[in-house]
């Protein structure tokens, strides 16, 4: 165990403690960052013991290495336990996906298992919030999507179809979710859209997504996208603040869009490849599912507004990838 000796906090009863897994990815680092920002909360970060924590040192008030290779029940229960835990935020999942949901699944449900599971044992009132994305939203039929998640059964639509490992991961992961509410205990389920901005640890999915995209090569694995791919985009920092937000609220059984912008991947990659001041012609882009985002619930309910603009940022955005080695357009 770290202990950052600069926080004073553990003990004053206005603060409430947040226990973080996933601190050390893309938007854990970020929430790491925001929360430190936040004079009510007090982050506690249970990570691996492979876990690159020097990127959130400076902002946790104790940083906890699992026993073993993964985080266990026994681990996130002894953390509540001895730090007073209110709400566990979990962001932890396995990249680069396994080849199949099944696979994928048995990682992914680790530390949303752990995170239930000790909930439930210590007190129903512990709030976990969990992360699923906003495909697992989509509907057969498309048009306005919001918090709602989708009945049972559905059949999502051909241009998901490259996507179905992590929206049916997501799915099963939100019914273990739904499952532990329905027996009693409190949580919610925040859905991040599309994630993009810099970050203290590294760069993202997106980062080779846009850059694959605009090249027409697989990379890393991943085939380029289906032009008429559309997606909402937000900015880990506004991403950040809907988790605090959701935090704060601590209400049992909700759904929280995070959805700044909507933005197909063609016209994002647009906007990138003029960042990047590399030649591209874009693929001109007709949402015939007549897909939209809609976060207006959450927005109103969480009282937020997202401050960040896509094309504000995407400049800085590739210079960060840049910066982290991890730009590859010729």
């Amino acid at each position: 165990m770290l202990e950052n000796k600069e926080f004073s906090d553990e003990n004053n009863s206005s603060v409430k403690n947040i226990l973080l897994l996933g601190a050390t990815g893309y938007i854990g680092g970020a929430l790491c960052r925001k929360l430190h920002q936040t004079p009510d909360f007090s982050v506690f970060a249970l990570v691996r013991p492979s876990s690159d924590i020097e990127a959130i040192k400076p902002f946790c008030q104790e940083i906890i290495c699992s026993k073993g290779v993964e985080i266990a029940k026994n681990d996130v229960e002894e953390a509540i336990r001895k730090h007073d835990v209110k709400t566990i935020i979990n962001l932890a999942w396995h990249m680069p996906p396994e080849l199949t949901k099944e696979a994928q699944f048995e990682k992914d449900r680790i530390a949303l298992e752990a995170a239930l599971h000790s909930a439930r044992a210590v007190s129903p009132d512990i709030h976990v919030i969990a992360t699923s994305g906003n495909f697992s939203l989509i509907t057969a039929d498309g048009g306005r999507i919001t918090e709602t998640p989708p009945h049972e059964g559905f059949e999502k639509p051909d241009y998901a179809a490259w996507i179905d490992l992590i929206v049916s991961v997501n799915l099963m992961k939100d019914r273990l979710v739904e499952e532990h509410i329905n027996n009693g205990g409190n949580a919610s389920i925040v859905y991040p859209s599309s994630v993009y901005g810099s970050s203290p640890t590294r760069g993202s999915f997106w980062d080779f997504a846009i850059q694959q995209f605009i090249t027409g090569k697989p990379h890393q694995g991943y085939q380029p996208f289906p032009p008429d791919f559309m997606t909402a985009w937000i900015h880990v920092e506004d991403l950040a603040d809907c988790y605090i937000a959701a935090a704060r609220r601590s209400c049992k059984g909700e759904h929280y869009l995070a959805a700044g912008e909507n933005l197909s991947i063609s016209q994002m990659a647009n906007l990138f490849a003029e960042a990047a001041q590399i030649k591209f012609q874009w693929t001109r882009f007709e949402n015939k599912y007549n897909v939209v985002f809609d976060d207006s619930h959450t927005r109103k309910i969480l009282q937020l507004k997202w401050k960040y603009k896509v094309a504000d940022q995407v400049k800085s955005w590739v210079e960060r990838i840049k910066e982290l080695g991890t730009y590859f357009l010729e």
